[in-house]
């Protein structure tokens, strides 16, 4: 796969508000699904593809991710692009192509799902179909989440696009991996510009080929609580390849240093490190961030998401799908770049 001058590029920017309060003091990218970190997963799609060299494009406590990842991790050296203004995805994909010189072509992944797909089969496909780009589609029970893909009878082309459509059945969706050839960089304009919403329908309109490939194997877009318990619990179902969890006596996933007092039942939860629960406390489909301390007999709705270093006394109930965050949002000049950095 390296016979061609490839160009990668991890997306890893966004602030990842549907899953607040947990990103409120942790980037999306570094959630930890099966012990593993969301990034990670990306990184390790381009080493098994042979590609051991990738640019980040990083903005919401990018200090945080490249602090965690260094400059290079499992194999793959990392070069991080520090957005100081919005570009979307597009964007900012062609901000770094720019700064790259002229690679044959580059393969796009977002930095904030977990993956295990095989991305040789999808640049060999494109590398032998001649479409401008190459989606990697995956099915998903959860259409209207995403952005949907529709393609030709019994062939690869993309016939169109519906950006997160209110239809209910299964259906082919876009995972935000994609192999593009140089040309689609030129048709991406200065400023905030995007991928599913704004470029690939107007390549599309323009009868430009775009092509899918449907890749066997696990995607979950980790973008909301729900999702992310659910990949959290996948992989301790051995459903993701490479990675493994295990179900605690109390039905929760833990991370590491946490104690849970006797009596206490935390079905479908999952606790990040150093979570201290008491006594006789009962909670189900919840997430606790790290260093959350629970008094004894606290009830807990499903659905509840508190967040780090958040203290519960003892005896509360915490209703149905609340959101309990110990720090107020900071102002983005705190958490982003300036721009006339």
């Amino acid at each position: 796969m390296t016979e061609k001058k490839t160009a990668a590029v991890i997306m890893a920017g966004g602030r990842g508000e549907r899953l607040r309060p947990i990103t409120d003091t942790m980037p999306k990218p570094m959630l930890e699904v099966g012990g593993k970190p969301a990034l990670g997963y990306a990184v390790s799609m381009l080493k098994n593809a042979g590609i051991r060299e990738a640019a980040v494009t990083v903005r919401y406590r990018y200090e945080m991710i490249s602090d965690m990842f260094g400059e290079e991790y499992d194999g793959v050296s990392l070069d991080y692009r520090i957005e100081t203004e919005p570009l979307g995805t597009a964007g900012s994909v062609r901000s770094v192509i720019l700064e790259s010189g002229d690679p044959d072509e580059i393969v796009v992944l977002s930095g904030d799902s977990v993956c295990d797909f095989d991305l040789r089969p999808a640049i060999s496909m494109h590398r032998a179909g001649g479409a401008l780009a190459t989606l990697v589609l995956s099915y998903s029970d959860e259409p209207w989440n995403y952005g949907c893909v529709r393609l030709e009878r019994g062939g690869s082309r993309i016939l169109d696009f519906a950006e997160k459509p209110d239809r209910r059945e299964r259906a082919l969706v876009n995972t935000g991996i994609y192999i593009l050839s140089p040309a689609v960089i030129d048709r991406i304009p200065d400023g905030e510009y995007d991928f599913g919403r704004d470029l690939f329908p107007a390549m599309i309109a323009e009868g430009c080929r775009i092509d899918g490939f449907v890749a066997p194997g696990y995607w979950c877009d980790i973008g909301t609580p729900a999702s992310y318990r659910r990949a959290c619990f996948d992989a301790a179902k051995n459903m993701i390849r490479g990675v493994s969890a295990s179900v605690s006596p109390t039905g929760a996933i833990v991370a590491a240093d946490c104690r849970a007092g006797m009596g206490s039942t935390l079905n479908g939860c999952v606790l990040g490190r150093g979570v201290t629960v008491g006594v006789d406390v009962t909670a189900r489909d919840s997430v606790l961030c790290r260093g959350v301390t629970v008094g004894d007999g606290v009830r807990i709705g499903p659905g509840a998401v508190i967040g780090e270093d958040v203290f519960i006394p003892s005896g509360s109930v915490i209703g149905e799908g609340m959101l309990l965050g110990k720090f107020p949002p900071e102002p983005e000049e705190a958490i982003y770049p300036r721009s006339h950095v």
